[in-house]
């Protein structure tokens, strides 16, 4: 196959972060066009996990890819979007462009472009033919035998699914509930945006579908007050609870987040997570990854 030339790469590139999904999403725009850089000047060496993280999301030297997951997660978002792309705005792009899982390297494929409205060569004109008359309809001998066998399945299909189980399948995810982050932000609406990050995580592990979790307005209803964990645990019927702090620090917020064992009241999982004040969906995303892996790894060993 022949090669993408670089500029037609470039150009599908430009198309991709003008679209409606990339225009306001600034993190994964500007990985995509990373990825997309090094690949083009050979430098796929350098797309690592640590240095994306460093390059890209503008963490320190103290970055350690096994406690922060912002290059998996927004990773995973990127091909998200790309797929969703493709399937909408760039569905006529000559030029497609994929993060491959298991890598951070691009790839650059042509699409199957099929033209539209192309016009068709004039056919000619046919002769007239000579009227037919109309002719008996003919009745196969099979026709009545046919539309028995026909009535005797549909019979058993009627009986076949009314006897059918309908009970809804037991729910075996382990369950979880998300309580309001205490935010202790200095100026601001604290309360604003404690419901902003809780509702981003909640909505987050919705989305993965690894746990079960109760309703950010159901945890909501628990805001501000001090019961013991095992009586929220049981009013949410979740075997876990996450909670957390919100606090400034330098030009960041810093979220100190918890799992709490409902069953033993003991914490059994902290996490720190550092971002901008205003990336509340990325802090949101890399929170709900790491609790649904730390759940999930307790909920195997526990067996």
């Amino acid at each position: 196959m022949t090669p993408i030339p670089e500029p037609d790469i470039r150009a599908e590139l430009d198309r991709i972060l003008a679209s409606k999904g990339f225009a306001t999403a600034g993190r994964i725009s500007k990985l995509l066009r990373y990825v997309v850089d090094k690949t083009l000047t050979g430098e796929t060496d350098q797309l690592k996990e640590y240095a994306v993280g460093i390059e890209v999301f503008e963490r320190d030297d103290k970055y350690d890819p096994r406690l922060d997951s912002i290059v998996r997660v927004e990773a995973g978002r990127l091909r998200t979007k790309l797929e969703e792309y493709y399937n909408g705005e760039g569905a006529g792009s000559p030029i497609r462009i994929n993060l491959p899982r298991g890598g951070y390297s691009a790839q650059f494929d042509r699409q199957e472009t099929h033209a539209l409205h192309a016009p068709q060569a004039p056919q000619a004109p046919q002769a007239p033919q000579a009227p037919q008359a109309p002719q008996a309809p003919i009745r196969s001998r099979a026709t009545v035998p046919l539309a028995a066998v026909l009535l005797i399945v549909i019979g058993a299909m009627v009986f076949w699914l009314g006897s059918r189980d309908r009970s809804a399948r037991p729910d075996l995810r382990p369950t979880a509930a998300v309580l309001p982050f205490e935010a202790n932000m200095i100026g601001g609406d604290n309360s604003n945006y404690s419901a902003l990050i809780t509702e981003a995580v909640t909505s987050e592990l919705a989305r993965l579908g690894t746990i079960s979790v109760a309703s950010y307005t159901s945890a909501m209803q628990f805001e501000g007050q001090r019961r013991p964990m095992s009586e929220i645990a049981a009013a949410l019927k979740s075997a876990y609870v996450v909670e957390a702090s919100v606090d400034d620090e330098a030009s960041e917020i810093l979220v100190v987040a918890r799992i709490v064992d409902a069953g033993t009241d003991r914490k059994m999982w902290v996490s720190d997570y550092r971002g901008a004040r205003d990336d509340v969906r990325g802090i949101g995303a890399r929170i709900a990854f790491d609790v649904s892996a730390a759940i999930l790894e307790r909920e195997r060993t526990a067996r």
